[in-house]
């Protein structure tokens, strides 16, 4: 989570550093969204040592909080009830958006996800072995039969389609989406070789609003799975916003992902986050107005990790609910 920041410095050292249009430009853009220094840099077309030195002066003072991940740090603007910062907030925002900066913000964030799109894009050369989902491909066949329905299960970010085999005999239907051709004509074939006449395949983002149609005529789905896709995203709490407006009054989201570790060399299979804490992933299901049921660490891996495994690295597993008052759509007899 975000460092302890300074406290808040004398009223006349204040007025100082909010006379200065870039740090009231980089306390706009930081309110609108947490980023990086990259990614300031390339919204304000300066370099990356003039943001970081401008940023810094922002946290010594208090007003701007510093997240790590990985070896990179992201900003945000520290939240303050304070007039004369709302009013220079303001002022940022006017400034940014005179600039063209403010309206380039979504553009900026939704890049995070061009390597992951180049990485699932890309065949392998050689014939590759299909991706283990992690300890949830265990836990499904017991967790399941738990669960209050077994209509509709949706795969999110299916890739090569390692749950489905553990899905289309638990349900009476399985739509699988993922946006990689790739990934999905291997997929494919799987599905083929194993006779699994229930599933449906799609290629699209989460959000795809052809998804969210064909989900709604079946009355919602009783189980929304992502494994290992949050940390692709852009932004993960959209992604859990999107799954979660797929589920059906009671129905689940079960979502796998990386606890925080600081393999660097994932980012070159196009992870965005490395890893998530506890409490970061609960507050993604709760801005989306899903219950957290479980939150939990999964077993440790069996083989020692080896720098760019994925399989090898700390898994925790989220399970969250849909009330029935929230959901759009209807119950089913």
């Amino acid at each position: 989570m975000y460092g302890v920041s300074a406290s808040v410095q004398p009223r006349v050292e204040l007025f100082r550093l909010l006379g200065d249009e870039d740090r009231l430009r980089l306390l706009a853009l930081c309110a609108e969204e947490e980023l990086t220094v990259g990614e300031l840099a390339a919204l304000l077309g300066q370099s990356q040592p003039q943001i970081t030195k401008k940023t810094q002066t922002l946290r010594d003072a208090g007003l701007m909080l510093g997240r790590r991940d990985g070896t990179r740090t992201l900003m945000r603007t520290a939240p303050s009830d304070d007039t004369v910062l709302a009013v220079a907030l303001d002022e940022g925002r006017a400034l940014s958006a005179r600039d063209g900066s403010l309206s380039r913000v979504a553009a900026v964030v939704a890049q995070r996800e061009d390597a992951a799109r180049h990485y699932f894009a890309t065949p392998p050369v050689a014939a590759t072995a299909p991706v283990d989902a992690g300890e949830l491909a265990a836990l499904l066949p017991i967790v399941v039969p738990l669960l209050p329905g077994r209509a509709l299960a949706v795969d999110l970010g299916c890739g090569e389609g390692a749950l489905l085999p553990l899905l289309s005999p638990l349900y009476q239907r399985v739509i699988a989406i993922d946006r990689s051709p790739a990934r999905l004509a291997r997929c494919a074939a799987m599905i083929a070789a194993r006779g699994l006449p229930n599933v449906r395949l799609r290629e699209g983002e989460l959000d795809d609003p052809a998804l969210a149609q064909e989900v709604a005529a079946k009355q919602g789905a009783d189980l929304v799975v992502m494994a290992r896709l949050l940390h692709h995203a852009a932004r993960p709490s959209d992604a859990v916003a999107a799954a979660a407006r797929l589920l059906r009054p009671g129905g689940y989201l079960a979502t796998v992902d990386y606890l925080p570790h600081d393999d660097e060399s994932m980012r070159e299979q196009g992870d965005v986050w490395l890893g998530f804490e506890a409490r970061k992933l609960q507050s993604f299901v709760a801005a989306a107005h899903l219950q957290c049921v479980a939150n939990t660490p999964l077993p440790p891996p069996r083989v020692a990790h080896q720098p760019g495994d994925e399989t090898s690295l700390p898994l925790q597993l989220v399970m969250a609910r849909r009330a029935d008052e929230s959901s759009i759509f209807p119950k089913r007899n």
